[in-house]
């Protein structure tokens, strides 16, 4: 599951202009971005009068419009998913996750706060507060940035999700081909079977480790 960071504050104190600049630059430097927009009242997303929106009105429980250049799903729900559920099953093709909301959920959080329209950023702070983005000069615990710093916001988010551990590289070979991993999947591997071997008889402390898995159909897979 890739890393998840979530932008909080106030209605219309600029979560989604922020993350309109955030998302480009991103990808400018080659990571691919997923977002999530945690809507607390009820589901509208259909336009009146198209044909995905006739099926839903005659009742069907799910709906799905497919194209050869997208894909969208409109389903029934008995419930407000959990966050890591939806990433684990959408978002598995992407370096880093940006959500708008989930400010009662344990999620590292970007306060985005204008003091043109609040007297004062959101109250009840702890310790997943990661950031602010405010225009209001102020020094803090936590580190803060200006609403045109995306460069600086973007190399923040960058370090603190997605930079690779120098002191670790992890190759994961597919039938000879190598697969690009983030920063977040490397650390999940490294830690994951490192934890695993060392509790195995001369496997105290691994400097390399080579791992492979081979199938009934010849396939092999190299970590």
């Amino acid at each position: 599951m890739p890393p998840i960071v979530s932008l909080v504050g106030r209605p219309d104190h600029g979560k989604t202009t922020l993350l309109e600049k955030l998302i480009p630059e991103l990808n400018r430097r080659g990571y691919r971005i997923g977002t999530i927009k945690h809507h607390v009242h009820e589901f509208a997303m259909d336009i009146p009068g198209k044909d995905t929106w006739r099926h839903k009105q005659a009742g069907a429980h799910s709906v799905v419009l497919s194209s050869p250049t997208g894909l969208g799903l409109i389903r029934d729900v008995s419930r407000d998913t959990p966050v890591e559920e939806l990433v684990t099953r959408y978002f598995n093709d992407v370096d880093l996750v940006i959500a708008e909301g989930y400010k009662r959920l344990a999620l590292p959080k970007i306060e985005v706060f204008r003091n043109a329209l609040s007297d004062t950023p959101l109250q009840n702070r702890d310790e997943t507060w990661i950031g602010i983005v405010t225009d209001l000069k102020q020094e803090g615990e936590i580190p803060h940035f200006g609403p045109d710093d995306i460069n600086e916001i973007v190399d923040f988010l960058i370090s603190t999700f997605l930079k690779p551990d120098k002191e670790q590289h992890i190759s994961l070979i597919v039938n000879g081909e190598t697969i690009p991993l983030n920063s977040f999947v490397q650390r999940f591997i490294a830690k994951s079977v490192t934890g695993m071997l060392t509790s195995l008889k001369g496997c105290q402390n691994p400097k390399e480790i080579s791992l492979i898995i081979r199938r009934s159909n010849n396939q092999v897979d190299r970590l």
